[in-house]
């Protein structure tokens, strides 16, 4: 009679073979401390770049060139369209991150800084846009309030904006791409 295997010796059974590539896993551990570090970095105003650069300093050149990477991801996920005014503190904590993680590259800077003014002008454009919007929206109640298709110009005003959203977003994902080159 066949004996019955447990679930446990078939998972072992199957595992059995399978290697564990160690620096692969150091590799992957160090850059979510970058990561980590970043994110503590971008959610802390009370936290100075001095502190995150001496918790950067504890760990050797190699594993500070892993670190960095972690940190550089940070950097990407948060680079985006802004909704409102209020990204520029974040935005400017986010140029300390990669002002950290190139050891001042100054082509990294300047790119970070044509990458501020540009989402500067995307929040002043997006204003204008609404505002423009808005005084044509109350022009055309003035002028005829009965024929007034509410849902005509909201749906208007949302591919206008999804359409300058996607243009703008396009252009930034270049600008990123040109400094994940440098970084």
């Amino acid at each position: 009679m066949a004996r019955i295997k447990s679930a446990w010796e078939i998972a072992l059974e199957k595992t059995q073979d399978i290697v564990i590539d160690e620096a692969k896993l150091l590799k992957d551990k160090l850059e979510k401390e970058g990561r980590a570090l970043a994110g503590s970095y971008l959610n802390n105003a009370e936290m100075t770049l001095d502190e995150l650069a001496a918790k950067l300093s504890t760990y050797s050149a190699e594993d500070q060139t892993l670190v960095k990477n972690g940190i550089v991801s940070t950097v990407f996920s948060n680079i985006s369209l802004p909704s409102d005014d209020l990204y520029t503190l974040r935005f400017s904590r986010t140029c300390d991150l990669v002002n950290l993680a190139s050891s001042s590259n100054a082509q990294a800077m300047d790119l970070m800084n044509q990458i501020s003014t540009f989402l500067s002008q995307y929040i002043e454009c997006k204003k204008d846009f609404i505002s423009r919007m808005e005084d044509q929206i109350r022009q055309a109640m003035e002028q005829n309030p009965e024929g007034m298709n509410r849902a005509q110009y909201s749906k208007m005003i949302d591919q206008n904006l999804k359409k300058m959203d996607s243009q703008y977003g396009q252009a930034l994902e270049n600008t990123k791409e040109a400094l994940k080159s440098i970084l």
